[in-house]
Parts: structure tokens; C-alpha cells; sequence
């Protein structure tokens, strides 16, 4: 890894946000077929899923995730390259040495490289596990058929606590529904995943209690 000049302010907020961080939830799954002609799937957290969980951590200790995809030629062939830099809001930062494969002919394949790189320089520089280590299968050969992980929206009955607690919080404050959600964060609460939900009611509970303290 590369770090800047200075790194006195960057090393401490790093050592805190990592201590916060979470192995992210496997949002998607793979389907390996083997060369013996079996096949078995594995769990994984894709790129959107990783940065939720780096957001969640990053944006309270002043840090930003910044990646830079790239190619170049070597040897009359064609390679990409993904660099990630970790960077502080005082200058500082942390970078990646560059990940580097050649690159496919075509440019959709190609986009496919870069988020498969981003993924993995990603999770390497956070420190976090998005999978079973299973790549040894695909340095042996073996075929991955990527499949879709249905995401678990929120419940009828999460979405009713949702807009009771927001219709309770915004009478005691003489506010608009719309303002305790976009204090909340939320602009459709029909469209939060159960997981989403479930920290929203978190919040909205621990606002209420604030509430009722103050009074």
C-alpha cells in the first residue's frame, strides 16, 4: 500500500472505522461448474453491497472510497488496471497498488472485469470477508455462472410501524411527515429492503424515546 507524506490524522480515523466495520451480507451467489462436470454455489456481497457497509462506517470518521479503473499496454497486449484509495478529509490517504489482469476484447466483458476488480481491491483494503474462499476453484478452471440473490423487501407490518412512528414524531415536533423522512433518510418507504427497514424503525424508536424523555 502507498500512504500519503503524512498519515497522523488518516491512522487514527482508519483504526476507528475498522473497528466499526462488518463483514457485509451476502447479497448474491455463484454457481460454479466444476471440470469433473459437478457444480456447487457460493454466497458473495457484490460491489454495492461492500460500499453500503464502507458508507455506513466511512462517512463518520471523515474517510471517502475513491477507485480508478484504467488500461494500458504491456507487451503488445492490453491489460486493466483498478486502483483504490482510502482518502481522508484532512489530504491524507491510503492507496492500493494497482490490481491488474489483461483485458477482454470486449468492452461489456470488460466492465465486468473492472467491478469484479473493484470488489476485490475493495474488500482487501477494508480488511472484510464478502465470501467463502472459494477462488481457488476458478484458478483451477472451473466455469462461474453468476445468479441473482433476491433482495428481502420490508414487511406490510414494517412498513406500517415506519409511518405510525414517523406520523408520531412529526405531530410532537409541528412538522410534515416528509420532513422526519428525509431526516430519516427515506424518500419511498415502500421500496426499503427488510434490512433497511429494520434500521429505520431503530432510529425512528430511538427518536421517539428522546422525545419522551424531553417532555
Amino acid at each position: 500500500m502507498i500512504f500519503s507524506e503524512s498519515n497522523t490524522k488518516i491512522a487514527p480515523a482508519l483504526a476507528k472505522a475498522w473497528s466499526e466495520l462488518e463483514n457485509p451480507k451476502h447479497n448474491s451467489s455463484v454457481k460454479v461448474n466444476t471440470k469433473s462436470g459437478s457444480s456447487y454455489t457460493f454466497d458473495y456481497t457484490d460491489l454495492g453491497g461492500i460500499l453500503d457497509e464502507a458508507k455506513r462506517v466511512y462517512k463518520e470518521n471523515d474517510l471517502v472510497i475513491v477507485q480508478n479503473a484504467y488500461t494500458n499496454v504491456l507487451d503488445g497486449k492490453q491489460f486493466v488496471s483498478v486502483e483504490t484509495m482510502i482518502l481522508h478529509s484532512s489530504g491524507e490517504f491510503v492507496k492500493s497498488e494497482p490490481l491488474q489482469m489483461q483485458a477482454s476484447t470486449s468492452i461489456q466483458d470488460m466492465g465486468g472485469q473492472v467491478t469484479y476488480m473493484k470488489r476485490y481491491s475493495l474488500s482487501a483494503m477494508l480488511g472484510i470477508a464478502t465470501e467463502k474462499d472459494d477462488d481457488a476453484n476458478g484458478a483451477s478452471g472451473n466455469d462461474y455462472e453468476q445468479t441473482s440473490k433476491q433482495t428481502k423487501q420490508a414487511s406490510s407490518k414494517q412498513v406500517g410501524l415506519i409511518k405510525m412512528q414517523v406520523k408520531k414524531i412529526a405531530s410532537a415536533k409541528s412538522k410534515n411527515d416528509e420532513d422526519i423522512y428525509q431526516a430519516l433518510k427515506v424518500s419511498d418507504v415502500t421500496k426499503l429492503t427488510s434490512n433497511q427497514a429494520s434500521k429505520a424503525i431503530t432510529t425512528l424508536n430511538k427518536w421517539v424515546e428522546q422525545l419522551q424523555e424531553g417532555a
